[in-house]
């Protein structure tokens, strides 16, 4: 049985469609997988090269760098490229949980597994999005990758969180609809639980993942039972 369950926040507690709604205000519809493909990307790749760059700053930088390529904000409804990087920006603030997060969440509590959110990125943000949706007395801590200044899937902000709550790897499980957060956590010897919201395969040369199911009960209970 796992002690800790490890979640990832965007996308797997909370999907950005209002964030992708906002774009298409602004005249870059269709432009979300890429633009957050493009801030995954620098994030993960500024750990590698021994740096740091926060969530939003790469946020606002791939925003602004479509917003120039189409030149959305010429005509648009705000006075700047500033303002409207604002307006996107701001759907972060209008985000809802997936259907099936209160009850995937109630389980583990149920089953007194403690529970984490561990971002890339903000750890505030995170915390304002739990409140909102009436969620956080089912998580004991909200933290993001600032306290290491590396972004998931290096190894040390899945050790940071083992060694704060004093737990062996495998004591713990990462819940993420992102393959390579998976992969990290197992890389460390944590138990690998994919989420797969979406059918996906799962990629070529990756360890598989030690559990999997379509929605969080149903991974919830694939823990439980992998006991």
């Amino acid at each position: 049985m796992i002690d800790l369950a490890v979640f990832d926040v965007n996308e797997t507690l909370f999907p950005l469609d209002p964030v992708a709604d906002r774009m298409g205000h602004v005249g870059l519809a269709g432009q979300f997988e890429r633009w957050f493909a493009r801030v995954l990307r620098d994030g993960v790749a500024s750990g590698a090269a021994g740096a740091f760059v926060t969530f939003h700053d790469l946020l606002s930088h791939h925003l602004d760098v479509l917003l120039e390529s189409a030149q959305a904000d010429a005509s648009g409804p705000f006075a700047d490229r500033d303002e409207t990087i604002a307006h996107v920006l701001a759907g972060f603030d209008e985000v809802a949980p997936h259907p099936d997060v209160a009850a995937g969440l109630q389980q583990l509590h149920d089953e007194l597994i403690e529970v984490v959110a561990l971002t890339n990125g903000s750890a505030d943000q995170t915390t304002t999005f739990l409140e909102r949706a009436g969620l956080e007395h089912l998580v004991a801590e909200v933290h993001d990758v600032s306290v290491v200044r590396r972004w998931k899937p290096a190894p040390e902000p899945y050790r940071w969180v083992l060694d704060r709550f004093g737990l062996e790897p495998q004591q713990a499980a990462m819940i993420a609809v992102h393959p390579w957060d998976v992969q990290g956590a197992q890389r460390v010897g944590m138990v690998g639980a994919w989420l797969d919201r979406d059918g996906e395969r799962y990629p070529t040369g990756f360890v598989p993942p030690d559990v999997t199911a379509g929605d969080l009960p149903g991974l919830v209970r694939a823990l439980v039972e992998r006991a």
